[in-house]
């Protein structure tokens, strides 16, 4: 994993009226790493990813991709390289759209002609059949409709992957798959991510360091290994941790 910043944010700020819902929030995330944000819903944690995604222009502070200080606005340059998965694959899906038609949009829009082989190589990578490329989000299970989000983000090849909740919205059964295939495709395609939970659990498996978000602002940063040892510096990261499944106290 290389030492150089994929992502950085300094003093963002994002207000909706009079309410700051995100507050003098800094970080960064290493080329390669994998960064989870949590905290209780209403944190901010979401925002932030929105406004990392280019969805919400209405901030302030600093945010620079691989180096580049980006502007509200961005080109398409950026959007190739920065990809967002949704947490519920069931309205993330154009509900008259095949497989085939939701792959080849954003290809379609960047003006890529390679089509047939960048749906092939994404929906093999993320175990979906060549035969259900052209079936409906109805007629695809829940895993398998965020499978095709996941082939989706993955099509133009980006090497950074925004991931908000993307396991929230599925049977538990199907959860550690998703997470698992997640984990697969970020080192074989060495991809960069930041993943938004309120799961600890989650987090821990995926993510190498995170940040703990309350009413805004970043409360505290660690690494897997001290959430894995139960060993949060503050009141409230603790209490997370505590109320956590997987991570309670015998």
């Amino acid at each position: 994993m290389s030492t150089k910043p994929a992502i950085a944010v300094d003093k963002l700020n994002v207000s909706f009226g009079d309410s700051h819902v995100v507050k003098d929030l800094s970080f960064a995330v290493a080329s390669g790493e994998s960064y989870g944000i949590v905290g209780e819903s209403g944190s901010g944690k979401s925002t932030v990813l929105r406004v990392l995604s280019g969805l919400n222009r209405d901030w302030s502070g600093m945010i620079a991709i691989d180096g580049g200080v980006q502007p509200k606005a961005r080109d398409k340059a950026f959007y190739r390289n920065v990809q967002m998965v949704f947490q519920d694959p069931y309205g993330s899906l154009h509900p008259k759209k095949t497989v085939d038609d939701t792959l080849a949009e954003p290809l379609a829009i960047h003006g890529i002609g390679d089509a047939e082989k960048r749906i092939g190589r994404a929906m093999a990578e993320v175990g979906l059949p060549a035969s259900f490329r052209f079936r409906y989000p109805h007629q695809l299970s829940g895993g398998q409709r965020q499978r095709v989000a996941i082939a989706r983000a993955l099509v133009l090849e980006p090497s950074i992957l925004l991931l908000d909740e993307p396991t929230s919205a599925l049977d538990v059964s199907i959860q550690a798959e998703v997470l698992n295939l997640l984990q697969a495709l970020r080192k074989e395609r060495k991809l960069t991510y930041i993943l938004v939970s309120h799961d600890l659990a989650v987090v821990a498996h995926m993510c190498e360091r995170l940040l703990v978000m309350q009413f805004g602002r970043g409360v505290e940063e660690m690494t897997a290994r001290t959430l894995a040892a139960r060993n949060p510096q503050t009141a409230y990261a603790q209490q997370l941790l505590t109320a956590s499944e997987g991570f309670r106290r015998g």
